[in-house]
């Protein structure tokens, strides 16, 4: 790429947000498991007289000096906003709470993050009435027919005190920007003790002592830490684990499809109970627990203790997970798309001699081979169809939902010159094969059409389109690294998890109904996107980085001839 392009997609998104591309080029062996976010921040570039004072103008401390970002090389500035934010951990009274929140609101303006205001103490009901699926999608700022859907969530409403008083969090995840996370919290009332453990970090600021963060060394350079989970634990030394698609930072909570599961609270365990104690029907507590611990992190020691002594009994999902390594006998159907294959064949039938498609969905895409025969029928499509059938012989169609550039065309992204789709174009070129399978992004009945969608999704869904027989959201990317490679010698390269829904587990039926027309007592299970689905036209191409690439250049010279 020409070092001009460079300069133009730097000057259009900013440093902070690790523009995509030169995410790419720095991750370029990894298999495009996933971009980082070409974000603005030049509305967050504020000078430090002006944070002064917006703080002054708040409250009676002007011996206080806040480095703001745009200044981290000064040295007279002696304390962050993230040492600045741990100062307001009062959260003892409803009026306090305010206080703060209010305080923390004018911040975030002055920093140019969105404010999105949601009234708090009112969550725990809208969590009740997503049962029995507690799956949720981001709400869309500019999408205003989201803003009071049952299954929307903004990020603050996870956090929501109506749903317990939070002394301590664990968050995993890939992209975050821990300023932003910290002000999530304080909005919603809630202490910032945290240990995160991460792979990439796009702020800078210093750190309060109750914040612990651990950049994950990869232990090749073709993998990522990209898994998205956060452990909640609250002032009974309940818990609470939630699942996601979204990194931790605002472009991804903004205008961005996501999906998230948000396990039921999970109480502590009386003293006398055993270890194995409160385990869930789908064993979720030993899965989670062993996931944790192929970290071998001191800092994680006191998270696994807290699941160990959970009741995770309500529990009614499968955790499905990745972590780095080659996987070998028993172990290797923990992992990847053998574990999904292994809890199909085991739990999931199938009406015999009936075409149920395989609907893949993710924001990237890797690299499969010349055929769809090298990878995808080999291992991805034959795990996905496990499912005991006594019928059809004959591997099911494959259906693959990916933006196409007109997609994307059509995007709130568009409007910025961002994009979390790091497709690239070289690798496209080598699987030119894959438009054959590929389907538009269309989602129109959730109000998501134009939000992109960063969600990863896969399920098979029947003729008349009415059912599914599974579904998982996950991390992880239709990609080698994610999912895994071979058999004997089964290779994973990311941190990834998810998971899996199972009629049986759920609603004690062989599918879950998905049609609007569809007259069951069992609740209608939520899809994000359109059905039916809609193929790509003969004109239409996939995304890739380098489309984003031409937009920013022409963007820059239109404004260079004015």
């Amino acid at each position: 790429m020409a070092a001009g392009t460079n300069t133009h997609s730097e000057v259009l998104t900013g440093e902070k947000h690790k523009n995509w591309e030169s995410n790419k080029t720095r991750k370029k062996s990894q298999e495009a498991s996933e971009g980082g976010s070409s974000d603005s921040k030049k509305n967050r570039q504020k000078s430090t007289e002006s944070i002064n004072n917006c703080i002054n103008d708040q409250q009676d401390i002007n011996d206080i000096q806040i480095k703001s970002r745009n200044n981290e090389g000064d040295t007279s500035l002696n304390i962050s906003i993230v040492e600045y934010l741990n100062t307001y951990q009062d959260f003892n009274s409803k009026k306090s709470r305010k206080k703060v929140r209010n305080k923390v609101i004018h911040i975030m303006r002055q920093f140019g993050y969105p404010v999105i205001l949601i009234k708090p103490g009112k969550f725990a009901m809208k969590y009740a009435s997503s049962a029995p699926y507690h799956l949720f999608f981001t709400r869309i700022e500019n999408s205003k027919e989201t803003h009071n859907q049952q299954f929307s969530i903004t990020f603050s409403e996870i956090l929501d005190r109506s749903l317990g008083e939070i002394v301590n969090s664990l968050h995993l995840n890939f992209m975050i920007d821990v300023t932003w996370l910290c002000l999530q919290y304080l909005l919603a009332g809630q202490r910032i003790d945290m240990t995160i453990l991460y792979g990439e970090r796009l702020d800078h600021e210093k750190l309060s002592n109750n914040i612990t963060m651990i950049e994950i060394d990869m232990p090749t350079k073709f993998g990522c830490h990209h898994t998205k989970i956060m452990i909640l634990q609250y002032k009974d030394d309940g818990i609470r684990v939630i699942v996601s698609t979204a990194n931790l930072y605002f472009e991804d909570w903004e205008n961005r499809t996501q999906g998230l599961w948000i396990s039921p609270y999970l109480p502590r365990l009386p003293e006398s109970a055993n270890p194995r104690d409160g385990e869930s029907p789908t064993g979720f507590k030993k899965d989670l627990e062993r996931y944790l611990s192929k970290y071998k992190q001191s800092a994680l020691t006191q998270w696994i203790h807290a699941v160990r002594r959970a009741d995770f009994s309500d529990v009614n999902v499968f955790l499905l997970a990745s972590v780095p390594g080659i996987h070998k006998g028993v172990e290797a159907d923990f992992w990847g798309y053998k574990k999904l294959g292994y809890i199909l064949s085991r739990y999931v039938t199938l009406p015999p001699d009936e075409q149920w498609p395989i609907v893949a969905q993710s924001s990237s895409v890797g690299c499969f081979g010349s055929t769809i025969e090298n990878w995808l029928l080999k291992y991805i499509i034959r795990c996905m169809s496990k499912e005991i059938s006594m019928g059809l012989k004959n591997h099911p169609q494959f259906q693959f939902i990916y933006p196409s550039i007109e997609n994307y065309k059509q995007s709130f992204d568009c409007q910025k010159l961002i994009a979390p789709l790091p497709y690239s174009a070289k690798i496209h070129s080598k699987q030119q094969w894959l438009e054959s399978y590929l389907y538009q992004w269309k989602a129109k009945r959730t109000g998501r059409d134009r939000a992109v969608p960063h969600i990863k999704s896969y399920t098979r869904i029947s003729p008349d389109s009415k059912n599914i027989p599974w579904f998982v959201l996950t991390s992880a990317n239709l990609s080698k690294s994610a999912w895994g490679n071979g058999r004997l010698h089964y290779y994973i390269g990311n941190y990834e998890a998810g998971v899996i829904f199972i009629p049986k587990f759920i609603t004690g039926t062989t599918t879950f109904p998905i049609g609007d027309g569809d007259d069951s007592v069992v609740p209608i299970f939520p899809i994000p996107y359109d059905l039916p689905l809609c193929r790509y036209e003969s004109s239409d191409r996939p995304f890739v980085c380098e489309f984003l690439n031409s937009l920013a250049d022409n963007f820059s010279i239109d404004n260079g001839n004015k």
